[in-house]
Formats: structure tokens, C-alpha cells, sequence
């Protein structure tokens, strides 16, 4: 085993529980895609714009940019990823779908051009926006931007995000519905709930309250969402029924009794009526009934389903599809018009960590939505 798939492996036990067997995750296919993922991380080390790096992703069919790099504010950075089709105007008149991909905690940008969503972008040309900064400021400052510089199709603007990026998709597609065709998340499911604001990286990060009210008003337009939870996540996401583990990552921390010590910031609520209201709330804003919590635990107790049991809850439909030789458990939630607008899927024997495949799916499901210009709607292309 050579040092970097060590320390991968390390960091994969770091993020799982003490059911994953990290040693047969790095013999996996998904493993393997990983590697071949991050090698746009090994051409430039530490120098995100190399030229090998820039002479990647131009290879894939992307122009890769590094904006406002002052070493001062390192919050202030973002990148985009232009299709070389718009590049080389090849097609004057022609519009592209845009992406934002929001990082995990701790993620720099540099590593979430590697989750796989880039990948997708290159192949499906799509132009991509990765900011360091998520708050609602930057997102809204940064949409303004694409929107004068870059010929953006205004309604197929998406949003993906991972660990802190998908909490912070999930705010701003609730709080901003009528701006995304569709979001995706990974490794994240809350749509509900309340978060301290709190000082990252020296950026102070606003807090966050996301309600069934707002889930309710987005019910006007609809959100499109496709939501994916690794089995064995650190953070215990699924099945949702199953309370929050205690572990480093997720244990509450103790109130700091000395004097002058500020109070730690507010947790995500990991318990399983959090989590349960967090799909029914993205279910409220896709036009499907709230399913009560007491109902939702009975039928994820008593069920023969595969994907029920797994992801504890009881979706209109089910299915599970084998992507790189694992098995993804997919939950739809069917409206009362007879449309699927949200989509959980649960990832077998998978680490708090995105995959190709999860990128895959949720780019499958999102991009199958748009803005209606007249309606303002999220509707089926």
C-alpha cells in the first residue's frame, strides 16, 4: 500500500462508522474512480492553477479560472469551469446550464473540483462556479456575475453540494426556490432546523433557520432535489429513524464553564425526528403529503423493503440500481399530480465521502428539471 492510499484510508475511517471495513473500501471500484478522480489534485500539488493543472481540465473540455486569490482573504476565492465549446466560439448564440458545486467543511476548492461533479460538467458542458465562501452573500453576488459575464441559461441553474455544502444547498434551495431548476446533495439530508452563526476560516458564517413554512412557500414553485447518504456515514444519516451516534464528529460539546470562553456554536440535529422532518419537508415543497413521524418509524420497522428498511421511510416507489459494483437504494416520493420530484437514495457500505456514482445520480435526477420563464415554475424538460 503506498502513503497515499493510506492516508486516504485513514481519512475514509475517519468519516464512517465502525461498520465500514475500510481496507475492502480501498480495494472497491469506487475506490479505484476516487484515484482516478484526484488526479487533477497530483498534476498540481499544491498550486491549483499549474499549468498542468489548467492543461487537465482543458483536455476534459474545460477552461479553468481562479478568481480574487488574495492570500489576505482567503474566503473571497472561487473558481469557474467554462465549456472550450463557449471558450473558442464555436457557438455564439448558444447558453449553457450552470453549476454551483459548494464544498464540504474544511474542503478547499481545489478538492471539490475532484468530487466528480467537474467531471460531469466537462462531459455534459456545463459551466461550473465553486466559491470558498457559501454564504448567502457570495451566492448571490457570484449568480450576479455569471449572469453578465457568461452566456448562462438561466433556467437550468442548479446547485450541488457535499457534507457542509449540501446543509448549505439545502438552505439556500429553500430559502431561494424560485432561483434553481433543482439541487442535489451529498452526505447531507437536513432541511430543517437551526444552526448558530460561527466563525470558519476567518469568514463569519450567518445562522441558519430553515422551517416547513419555507417548505410550504416553496411548494409554490417546487425544488427539485435529489439527496444521497452513504450506509455508513460518520454521522449516522440513515436509516433516518436511528438517532445521532456519539463519536468525535458528532458529540455534543460541553458548554465552556471559564470565564471569557465563548459557548461553542449549535450542532445539525442528528436525531431521527430531525431527520424525518427534513424529508418531510422537502416532500412538502415538491407537492407531496407529509407523512407523520410515528408512521414513518412503524413502516421502516415492519417493512420488507429493501430501500425502506435501508433509508427508514416509506417512499410512493422504490428501486435500487448497482453503480461500480455497489448497490444505491433509491427512494422516490410520488405527488398527488403523479410526478417525482425528490429522490433519496442511500449508498451501500459507503463513507461520509462523495463518489462518482453519487455524482452521477443526482446529475441524472437534477438535470432532468427546468425554470418555466412563464410560470417561474421547476418543471420536467
Amino acid at each position: 500500500m503506498d502513503e497515499m492510499t493510506r492516508r486516504d484510508l485513514e481519512m475514509m475511517k475517519m468519516m464512517s462508522s465502525p461498520e465500514m471495513d475500510v481496507e475492502v473500501f480501498g480495494r472497491s471500484e469506487t475506490y479505484r474512480i476516487m484515484c482516478e478522480n484526484k488526479l487533477c489534485l497530483k498534476v498540481g500539488f499544491e498550486n491549483e492553477t499549474a499549468p498542468e493543472v489548467l492543461s487537465f481540465w482543458e483536455s476534459k473540455g474545460l477552461k479553468k479560472e481562479l478568481h480574487d486569490a488574495d492570500p489576505e482573504k482567503p474566503w473571497k476565492k472561487w473558481a469557474s469551469y467554462l465549456p472550450m465549446a463557449y471558450v473558442r466560439k464555436e457557438a455564439p448564440e448558444k447558453t449553457y446550464p450552470l453549476l454551483f458545486v459548494l464544498h464540504g467543511a474544511g474542503n478547499p476548492i481545489f478538492l471539490a473540483e475532484s468530487y466528480g461533479f467537474t467531471n460531469i460538467a466537462a462531459r455534459e458542458e456545463l459551466i461550473v462556479i465553486i466559491p470558498e465562501d457559501e454564504t448567502p452573500a457570495s451566492i448571490e453576488r457570484l449568480m450576479a456575475y455569471a449572469f453578465e459575464n457568461y452566456p448562462v441559461d438561466r433556467t437550468r441553474v442548479y446547485m450541488v453540494g457535499y457534507s457542509l455544502g449540501g446543509f448549505m444547498t439545502s438552505r439556500h434551495a429553500l430559502r431561494w426556490p424560485e432561483r434553481f431548476a433543482a439541487v442535489g446533495t451529498g452526505g447531507m439530508l437536513f432541511a430543517n432546523g437551526e444552526s448558530d452563526a460561527h466563525e470558519q476560516a476567518g469568514l463569519l458564517w450567518p445562522g441558519e433557520n430553515t422551517t416547513v413554512e419555507m417548505a410550504e412557500k416553496a411548494a409554490a414553485v417546487t425544488i427539485p432535489v435529489c439527496c444521497c447518504m452513504g450506509e455508513y456515514e460518520v454521522l449516522g444519516l440513515i436509516p433516518v429513524t436511528r438517532d445521532e451516534p456519539k463519536n468525535e464528529w458528532t458529540g455534543q460539546p460541553e458548554e465552556k464553564k471559564e470565564a471569557g470562553e465563548k459557548k461553542p456554536p449549535k450542532r445539525i440535529d442528528l436525531s431521527g425526528s430531525n431527520k424525518i422532518r427534513s424529508i418531510n419537508n422537502w416532500r412538502i415543497a415538491n407537492g407531496c403529503a407529509e407523512i407523520p413521524e410515528e408512521e414513518v418509524r412503524r413502516a421502516a420497522a415492519e417493512t420488507a423493503d429493501i430501500v425502506i428498511e435501508k433509508i427508514g421511510f416509506p417512499f410512493e416507489r422504490t428501486s435500487v440500481e448497482v453503480r461500480e459494483n455497489r448497490s444505491h437504494y433509491i427512494g422516490d416520493c410520488v405527488s398527488a399530480d403523479g410526478e417525482v420530484r425528490a429522490r433519496f437514495i442511500g449508498l451501500a457500505k459507503s463513507p461520509h465521502w462523495p463518489s462518482q456514482a453519487l455524482c452521477d445520480l443526482v446529475w441524472e435526477f437534477i438535470s432532468q428539471f427546468k425554470l418555466d420563464p412563464e410560470s417561474g415554475k421547476s418543471v420536467r424538460i
